[in-house]
């Protein structure tokens, strides 16, 4: 082979290199970045301290008389705490022992969520500093009026629309 060809493939190749090497180091970057970990109230409040000024989300609800929002300056101030569990059969949420009581301020400056108010799940999501979580967006999540609604016991399931399980008995006009 002519010794130009070779030079030719060699730069080819280091060039396609050096280009491969620049578009991994972005991407990589990126996801760094911008990755966050997604965390319980009772999960964060299980690992306290190991995760501050990391990029964090957290799902919570905001405590009951806790929220101070200043519609000129757009700031809010406000407690987060666990999510009680539901009582679901089908999947039932688990509680880490010791976390039920665990607290979070929060303080947040933006636009407030048309959703958002006391006793509301929410997910924020920021870095914790020196104790209060200072987000950068502050999530509502969907009210429960969307959840599939309790199924029947068998007994009231077998009883005719209008009928009462147990007299057998038409009921109403």
């Amino acid at each position: 082979m002519p010794p130009t060809l070779v030079n030719r493939k060699f730069k080819f190749a280091l060039g396609s290199g050096v280009i491969v090497a620049a578009v991994a180091t972005l991407i990589w970057t990126a996801a760094s970045e911008t990755s966050a970990y997604f965390l319980t109230m009772e999960e964060w409040a299980a690992s306290k301290g190991a995760h501050d000024d990391k990029p964090l989300r957290i799902a919570g609800r905001v405590a009951d008389g806790s929220v101070d929002w200043d519609p000129t300056t757009l700031d809010l101030a406000f407690v987060v705490v666990p999510i009680p569990a539901k009582v679901d059969m089908h999947m039932p949420r688990p509680v880490i022992e010791g976390t039920a009581d665990a607290q979070l301020r929060v303080r947040y400056n933006g636009i407030l969520p048309d959703m958002f108010g006391e006793d509301k799940d929410v997910i924020v999501e920021g870095r914790v500093r020196d104790g209060v979580f200072e987000a950068e967006a502050l999530l509502t999540t969907c009210p429960s009026k969307y959840e599939a609604e309790v199924q029947p016991d068998a007994e009231s399931a077998r009883a005719a629309p209008g009928q009462s399980a147990s007299s057998g008995v038409v009921t109403g006009s």
